[in-house]
């Protein structure tokens, strides 16, 4: 219960600040990425600019990895285009830091991955309020940091690629 209040008392919080600010503020997103699993985030809109929050995990198969949590920190940029049913340009700039938090089965370790994200992409306005969002670009590690978590862990030996393609795939809804 104490993570879950975790995760949903931020998303709170930036919603009661954008209800009292102007239209087109808040922005609640359902997304699904290469390496952000799938989240659900909230976005504050200032002009062209957008600062967000997500939270998710990744509904992978592997069975030596529980389900990792996944904490996204993003920055979108609205350069380019018109859009006739929002003031925000459709085309963006996304650049982020992505914390996966991943327990390993069998062997007592905890990792933390961080990465570096950076995007370009589109928004595709279906109404006023809802949108599809769909981007792509890279993705970089920046460190790993692990955690013992019992008394006997094997830290896992496989290699990572420096830079990987990153793709995204969004749902939102604006506040107004």
């Amino acid at each position: 219960m104490s993570k879950f209040l975790f995760l949903i008392t931020p998303l709170l919080i930036l919603s009661q600040i954008g209800h009292s600010q102007q239209r087109e503020k808040i922005n609640i997103s359902i997304a699904t990425g290469h390496n952000e699993g799938f989240n659900l985030g909230v976005r504050y809109q200032l002009n062209q600019m957008q600062v967000g929050l997500a939270f998710g995990t990744d509904f992978n198969k592997k069975k030596e990895i529980n389900k990792p949590e996944i904490y996204t920190g993003e920055f979108f940029y609205h350069f380019a285009g018109t859009a006739d049913l929002s003031q925000r340009k459709p085309w963006y700039l996304r650049n982020g830091i992505v914390l996966r938090k991943e327990d390993y089965n069998h062997t007592d370790l905890r990792t933390f991955n961080w990465s570096y994200n950076l995007r370009i992409g589109r928004e595709f306005n279906i109404s006023r309020k809802i949108g599809i969002s769909l981007d792509g670009g890279i993705i970089t590690r920046l460190g790993t940091k692990y955690k013992k978590t019992g008394p006997n862990p094997s830290y896992p030996d496989y290699v990572e690629h420096p830079i990987d393609p990153s793709l995204g795939l969004g749902l939102y809804y604006r506040f107004f």
